[in-house]
C-alpha cells in the first residue's frame, strides 16, 4: 500500500438493537487468526469472531386438551414450553470462534469476503426446559356447577422451585454460521413418570375455599420437542448483498491499512415442533359439605404441536482480518555520477507494516539496473534491504522504473524510479538515505470507509445498510510529511 496516502476517514454507524423482553445478548468478541489462509496462498487472510445468542423466555404452543374426563369432574389443560427455574435460558446458540470469515483478492483493488463452513464443529446449541401447565377443573356433582382456573402463574407461586419434577435438556455441536440446519433433539421420561405436578386443593386457597372444597389436582405431561436453528443472514459491511447461504460471497473494496475490520451483523431463526402426552388427573373428597370420594384418572391425550419461528439477532461484531500492508520509496533515488563502465549499488528498503506477511517481487525496466529475482517473503511489521546494482555502458545519463508486484490488496504494483549521471528521477531528499521510505509515525490513523463511500479529512459521513451500521475500519502506518 502507498505509504504517502494519509485519508483519515470515518463514518457515524447506527447499530440496530433488537430490544425483546426475555432476550439478552452475551458480548462478542473478535480476533486474529493467520494461522489458516484461504485457496489463493498469500492473496489471502482469516479473521474470526465470537457469537452468542440466549433466549430466556417461555414458548407458547399450541397445545389445548380442551375438557377431558367424566362429566362429574373434566379437566383442561394448556401447555407452555419455559426456561428451568435457576437452569439458564431456555436456548443458547454460541459461536465461541466459529464464525469464520475468509477474505481473498485478486490484484483487482477488491476483496471477497465468504463465511466460511469450515470442518470445525464448536458451535453449539444448547435446549433446557421444563412443561408449565394451565388447568382448568369443571365439577358437575349433585346439583354443584363450578369451573376453577389455575393458570400457570398462580401454580408456579404454590410449588417450590416451580420446576414441576420435568427437567430436559441437550446439546448439539454444529459447523461454523450454521447455514445448514441445526437439529436438537430432547429425551423425555415416560408419561407414567412424569408428573409435572400433584398438589392438595388447599395450596390452592386464593381459589378454592379450603372449609368447602378437599381434594387433590395434578398432571403428567411428557414431550420430545425438536430444536431447529439455522443462519438465515450473515451481513457484512460495505457490501450491498447479505450472504444468506454457507457459499455467499460478499465484495468490498480494499483500502489502505495493516488490517481491515469488518462489522457483521448475524441473523438467524428457531423452529420448535413435536408431539406432547398429556394426562390431567383430579379426585375430590369434598364438596360443599358432601363427603366423597372420587379419583378421575383421565386417558391419555397425545397431540403434535408447533411453536411460532422465533427470531435470532446476535449483536454485531467486529472481524478482525489482517493484511500485508507494501511500502515503496515514494521519491525518486539519485545513485550520482557513475563513471562508463563502471557500477555502483543502493540498498532500498521496502517495509512492510502490516500484520500479514508480504509476499513480493521485483522488475526493472533498464537491463543496466538489476534488481533480485523471484519471490520474497517479508513478515508483519517488518522490512526487507533490495540492493539495485547498477553497471554503466556509458557517461550518458540512465535511468529505470523499479517495480513492485506484492500481495497488498490496494496497492498490488508500485514503482519507484532510480537513475544516475544527471536523470531525471523526480524529486528527492539529496540525502544518502533520500531513497528510503519514512518509518511509522506516532501518530497512526484510523481510517474507515466503505465500498461507496466518498472520503474526507475529519469527518463523519453516515451511511446505513438494511438496518446496520455498515462499518470498514483500516489501520494505517503514516509517513511524516
Amino acid at each position: 500500500m502507498r505509504s504517502h496516502t494519509t485519508l483519515r476517514t470515518a463514518f457515524r454507524f447506527g447499530m440496530m438493537m433488537a430490544v425483546t423482553a426475555g432476550v439478552s445478548f452475551a458480548a462478542a468478541s473478535a480476533h486474529a487468526d493467520t494461522s489458516t489462509t484461504p485457496a489463493g496462498g498469500d492473496n489471502g487472510s482469516t479473521g474470526s469472531a465470537a457469537l452468542k445468542f440466549d433466549y430466556n423466555q417461555g414458548l407458547d404452543t399450541s397445545i389445548d386438551t380442551g375438557y377431558l374426563g367424566p362429566s362429574i369432574a373434566q379437566v383442561r389443560a394448556v401447555i407452555k414450553i419455559d426456561p428451568v427455574v435457576a437452569g439458564g435460558p431456555l436456548y443458547s446458540i454460541d459461536m465461541p470462534k466459529g464464525a469464520v470469515v475468509e477474505a481473498s483478492w485478486a490484484g483487482d483493488k477488491k476483496i471477497v469476503l465468504k463465511a466460511a463452513n469450515g470442518s470445525q464443529t464448536d458451535g453449539t446449541v444448547k435446549v433446557r426446559h421444563t412443561l408449565t401447565p394451565s388447568i382448568q377443573l369443571k365439577v358437575s356433582a349433585f346439583g354443584l356447577n363450578a369451573t376453577f382456573a389455575f393458570d400457570a402463574d398462580k401454580i408456579v407461586n404454590k410449588l417450590p422451585g416451580a420446576k414441576f419434577a420435568y427437567d430436559s435438556k441437550a446439546t448439539q455441536q454444529f459447523a461454523p454460521w450454521g447455514f445448514t440446519l441445526v437439529q436438537t433433539k430432547l429425551n423425555a421420561p415416560d408419561l407414567a413418570n412424569s408428573v409435572l405436578f400433584s398438589e392438595p386443593f388447599s395450596k390452592f386457597d386464593a381459589i378454592l375455599d379450603p372449609a368447602k372444597w378437599e381434594g387433590q389436582i395434578g398432571i403428567r405431561a411428557s414431550t420430545k420437542p425438536t430444536f431447529e436453528y439455522k443462519t438465515t443472514k450473515v451481513i457484512l459491511a460495505g457490501s450491498n448483498e447479505p450472504i444468506t447461504v454457507g457459499t455467499g460471497q460478499a465484495v468490498v473494496d480494499a483500502e489502505d491499512g495493516d488490517f481491515m475490520e469488518i462489522m457483521a451483523q448475524v441473523e438467524g431463526e428457531m423452529k420448535v415442533s413435536g408431539s406432547m402426552a398429556i394426562q390431567p388427573f383430579v379426585s375430590i373428597s369434598k364438596a360443599f359439605g358432601y363427603s366423597f370420594g372420587t379419583g378421575i384418572g383421565i386417558d391419555a391425550y397425545s397431540k403434535a404441536y408447533t411453536v411460532p419461528t422465533s427470531k435470532v439477532s446476535y449483536q454485531s461484531t467486529l472481524v478482525h482480518i489482517p493484511l500485508p500492508n507494501v511500502h515503496a520509496p515514494t521519491e525518486g533515488i539519485d545513485l550520482g555520477n557513475v563513471k562508463s563502465g563502471g557500477s555502483a549499488s543502493k540498498t532500498v528498503t521496502i517495509t512492510n507494516s502490516g500484520e500479514k506477511a508480504a509476499v513480493m517481487s521485483f522488475k526493472s525496466s533498464d537491463a543496466a539496473f538489476f534488481v533480485p529475482g523471484g519471490n520474497i517473503t517479508v513478515a508483519p511489521k517488518a522490512s526487507y534491504e533490495m540492493q539495485v546494482k547498477f553497471s554503466s555502458a556509458g557517461a550518458g545519463a540512465a535511468s529505470s522504473d523499479i517495480t513492485i508486484v506484492s500481495n497488498d490488496p490496494d496497492s498490488p504494483v508500485q514503482t519507484f524510479k532510480i537513475g544516475a549521471n544527471g536523470a531525471d528521477v523526480g524529486s528527492t531528499k539529496g540525502s544518502e538515505n533520500a531513497d528510503l521510505p519514512d518509518g511509522p509515525s506516532a501518530d497512526s490513523g484510523c481510517g474507515c470507509t466503505t465500498a461507496g463511500t466518498t472520503t474526507s479529512t475529519g469527518g463523519w459521513a453516515g451511511i446505513g445498510l438494511l438496518g446496520l451500521g455498515a462499518l470498514v475500519l483500516v489501520r494505517r502506518r503514516r509517513n511524516a510529511a
